[in-house]
């Protein structure tokens, strides 16, 4: 949440409520902004609990409660939310909220492997929504499971985001026009295909900066003003896998400095 995007929802949209999914938690302030602006606000989120919750009604699965599961994802609890609201009714999303458990990377355990399960034999029957079963075509997944749909549905989602143009996954997943879904699951295939082009390049590049200025540091610390701050933390990641190491990239974005950090499981950082 940022006061930006709240003005521009109040002033296009005049709600009585803002729901978020996965974010809010750590947004007191901005809450608090919200409150006075006369509109109610629920937080919906699943991230690590600040010292101050937002003093409004926060579901989220990491709050001590008789909910004992902590492993959901944004859109995990979004659908417990559906669930309260619509009952069974709300099963038909499961295809959708299996696809972002698997995306968020969650373990699958517990509720998210039953949400798997269930969501994969949706799709698997034929019953997952207009949009899903476009991308599995352009993709041409020949099995749909967990692993076929973690390396090609999901990096052409997140792809959108990634290259500029979230509201791209948001259009095809919202549309129900046959051909405008053709249409935008070719450009999220578009989208990922430039991820991986771009990616390789900002890899290549930072990895060479790294063994001219970084090799002996014990945590990896890069920064470029060329490099895309959406695809930084995938870098990260890869940079880690081969070192061994923290690896923390920097943008410069309008004098400041936005990263990703990334770390072995021995440090948390």
């Amino acid at each position: 949440l940022n006061n930006d995007t709240i003005d521009k929802l109040i002033d296009e949209h005049f709600p009585e409520l803002i729901i978020t999914v996965d974010c809010g938690i750590s947004c007191h302030d901005e809450v608090e902004y919200i409150k006075s602006l006369g509109v109610d606000v629920i937080v919906t989120d699943h991230h690590e609990l600040p010292e101050t919750l937002p003093d409004c009604l926060c579901v989220n699965c990491k709050i001590p409660s008789a909910y004992k599961f902590g492993y959901l994802c944004g859109a995990g609890v979004a659908f417990k939310i559906a669930c309260a609201l619509l009952g069974e009714k709300a099963y038909k999303y499961l295809d959708l909220v299996a696809i972002a458990t698997i995306a968020d990377s969650m373990p699958l355990i517990g509720e998210n492997r039953d949400i798997v399960f269930e969501g994969v034999k949706l799709i698997r029957n034929g019953n997952a929504c207009a949009p899903i079963n476009e991308l599995i075509a352009v993709c041409n997944v020949k099995e749909v499971t967990s692993t076929s749909l973690a390396f090609s549905i999901a990096p052409r989602i997140n792809a959108a985001g990634r290259m500029g143009d979230a509201n791209a996954a948001l259009q095809l997943m919202l549309c129900r026009d046959k051909e405008k879904i053709e249409r935008l699951a070719l450009k999220l295939n578009f989208f990922n295909q430039s991820r991986q082009q771009e990616c390789e390049t900002l890899y290549k590049n930072a990895r060479e900066k790294l063994i001219k200025s970084a090799y002996n540091k014990k945590i990896i610390i890069l920064q470029d003003d060329e490099w895309n701050s959406g695809l930084v933390g995938i870098i990260a990641a890869r940079l880690v896998e081969e070192f061994s190491r923290p690896v923390i990239l920097f943008v410069n974005n309008e004098g400041s400095l936005h990263g990703s950090a990334r770390s072995i499981e021995a440090k948390n950082i």
